[in-house]
């Protein structure tokens, strides 16, 4: 497997392609409506894409909903490149900008249930009941640098 890189983004060309990559997990795959999925928060995001060889492969995006409390949402792997360690190198750089910020108090994310052990890997644990979103089953789940040791690069076996 050739190597992942993952980047912030910085310019409309990538975000252009992290909504290509969005649209078509969500949208196509999942049938999430373009409304949910592009929900007008963008804006207010930092956003991330994970490239091999300079192909598009991945995506996410950071919103700060409260001072100091940040939420990692829309992660999408194209679906030939799953189970290859994209996940892993997208939530790692998250992990590592983040964690090295100093207004952070929690990292939070709504992941789909068939991705939760994934999460867990990496530190965050399950808060609350399972709820439906966009008709597909989630769980919140919650990383403090208070509750798990700032690790944030490898994800426990």
């Amino acid at each position: 497997m050739p190597i992942i890189f993952v980047n912030k983004i910085k310019d409309q060309s990538d975000k252009k392609k992290a909504f290509e990559i969005r649209n078509l997990v969500f949208c196509e795959e999942q049938k999430v409506s373009k409304e949910i999925e592009f929900d007008g928060l963008d804006q207010f995001c930092n956003h991330y894409l994970a490239k091999i060889n300079g192909l598009p492969i991945g995506t996410a995006r950071v919103r700060e909903q409260i001072k100091g409390t940040f939420k990692i949402e829309r992660m999408a792997v194209l679906k030939k490149y799953r189970k290859k360690g994209v996940g892993k190198a997208i939530i790692k750089k998250i992990l590592k900008h983040h964690l090295n910020l100093s207004n952070i108090n929690k990292l939070t994310l709504n992941s789909q249930i068939e991705a939760k052990d994934f999460y867990k890997k990496f530190g965050f644990v399950e808060v609350g009941k399972e709820f439906v979103e966009a008709n597909i089953k989630h769980k919140k789940m919650i990383y403090t640098s208070k509750m798990v040791p700032a690790h944030g690069l490898e994800p426990r076996t």
